[in-house]
């Protein structure tokens, strides 16, 4: 499967504001200014937004309903609480990586959703085609959403050398029949 960039309205589903207040910040792009945010959110799962994720759950079951099941078409399960990311100006980088080289079964997709702008190095960056190593940042806004084979394709992160830090949160789904279902990860 070709990544696929799909569209959603950030004012329903609200997920930049919720990750605001939660965070304490007037804008996510500036959290590597808050050194509280930076010592409280160094794990994709343990971190202020997956303590608060059942704030928003909810929310998320809709969003996997009306924009991911309404794309791709039916799955069998998704994660849930997802992973959220923080990806700070300045810090951090990824090992480029398939997800099959951690055990993730073949079939699942990855589905990934910015909260702020990305671009250039404060972005995900994903191979074109398995096998290619040609790897480019994804250009998105919050109201986007990238599908995208991460079992199969390389993807990661370089270091953050924008002015602006990322937070983003990603899951994984499998397709299929039947109704969606939950499953921790």
């Amino acid at each position: 499967m070709k990544p696929i960039i799909l569209e959603y309205d950030p004012s329903k589903y609200r997920f930049q504001e919720w990750a605001c207040q939660v965070l304490g910040v007037a804008s996510l792009e500036t959290a590597h200014a808050s050194d509280q945010v930076k010592i409280l959110n160094r794990s994709p799962t343990q971190n202020q937004l997956a303590d608060s994720f059942d704030e928003i759950f909810e929310n998320y079951c809709s969003f996997i309903s009306d924009i991911i099941v309404d794309k791709i078409g039916k799955i069998a399960s998704y994660q849930s609480p997802p992973s959220f990311r923080f990806h700070y100006c300045g810090l951090g980088s990824s090992v480029f990586h398939k997800d099959r080289d951690f055990g993730v079964e073949q079939g699942r997709l990855n589905i990934w959703v910015p909260l702020t702008k990305v671009w250039g190095d404060n972005s995900l960056w994903v191979e074109s085609k398995i096998g290619a190593k040609d790897f480019k940042p994804i250009t998105m806004h919050p109201g986007q959403v990238l599908v995208f084979d991460g079992v199969n394709l390389g993807h990661g992160s370089k270091i953050n050398t924008t002015i602006s830090s990322r937070v983003s949160f990603d899951f994984r789904v499998m397709p299929g029949p039947g109704p969606a279902m939950p499953a921790s990860y």
